[in-house]
């Protein structure tokens, strides 16, 4: 079995190719055209006997407060807040903040910057289990009257401009135009033989429209949770190439297999039960 799952690289979204092994204990990475890889690095990644949680180390910035013996960070990445433990660095963090502090300001936010632990720590309110909590591992600095960047800065060039984020689109109501079509083979980035394949979730009803290249699509869909199905699908009668009714046969084969369904970033990902990726959707570029 074959997986195809989004990757982010130098800037350029390209897919990344996985196929399960051992009865799905472990999945090794495949070339672009979903080929084994050939090397004697060891690209296997194995499961897990049971789900262990991430504790990255980062360098961060944050909106840090310390008052009544309490401190937190607003972390101004993701605006998540978390509480600060006692160890590590913090004294260094404590006494810097404490003395950039305005006369009478007591408790008031400051932009700090440091390295850190985002890791599992026991809860300091009673009855609260283990937490997301964030250990200094070394204090950076202290920035009195600054406050978290409000857009991102652009990447590109020597461009000073910015740019707010691009906004995580909806699953309905949005356009999404086909990229990549699990075949016989392996996942495939496509170019489709004929019209682009759209599809579209009806933001109001559990009505689904698009287009499979030649004939246009409607019919309905189930939608709870993670869980997506589609049912009564039906398409006009219109007759095109061989090449591109073969192609919407295997686009119309795939949407009845649809179980589950998941975004990534700007990527719509459509799996069957086993969470096997059948079709990788984007935007449709808007018209002007």
């Amino acid at each position: 079995m074959r997986s195809l799952l989004p990757n982010r690289e130098g800037g350029r979204e390209a897919p990344v190719f996985l196929q399960a092994l051992e009865g799905g204990g472990a999945l090794a990475k495949l070339d672009l055209k979903g080929e084994p890889i050939r090397s004697r690095l060891n690209d296997r990644l194995q499961r897990l006997p049971a789900p262990e949680l991430l504790e990255p180390r980062l360098h961060l910035m944050g909106m840090f407060r310390y008052l009544a013996d309490a401190a937190n960070i607003r972390l101004c990445a993701t605006g998540t807040r978390l509480p600060v433990v006692k160890e590590g660095d913090f004294i260094q963090l404590e006494k810097a903040y404490l003395g950039a502090l305005p006369a009478g300001a007591a408790g008031e936010p400051l932009l700090v910057n440091l390295e850190g632990l985002i890791a599992q720590r026991p809860s300091a309110e009673p009855g609260r289990g283990p937490e997301r909590t964030l250990v200094v591992e070394r204090f950076v600095g202290v920035h009195p009257g600054k406050g978290c960047p409000p857009v991102m800065a652009a990447s590109s060039g020597s461009s000073k401009s910015a740019v707010a984020p691009t906004p995580k689109p909806s699953l309905r109501g949005t356009l999404w135009r086909l990229q990549a079509l699990q075949g016989e083979d392996g996942p495939k980035l496509i170019a489709p033989p004929g019209q682009p394949v759209e599809l579209q979730l009806d933001a109001e009803s559990g009505r689904v429209s698009g287009s499979g290249g030649c004939n246009r699509l409607i019919g309905g869909f189930q939608l709870s949770g993670e869980l997506l199905s589609f049912s009564k699908l039906a398409g006009t009668k219109m007759a095109c190439p061989p090449p591109v009714m073969d192609f919407e046969r295997r686009y119309n084969t795939a949407l009845g297999q649809v179980r589950r369904w998941s975004l990534d970033k700007q990527n719509l990902l459509l799996q069957n039960e086993q969470g096997r990726t059948l079709l990788l959707f984007k935007p449709a570029p808007s018209e002007r």
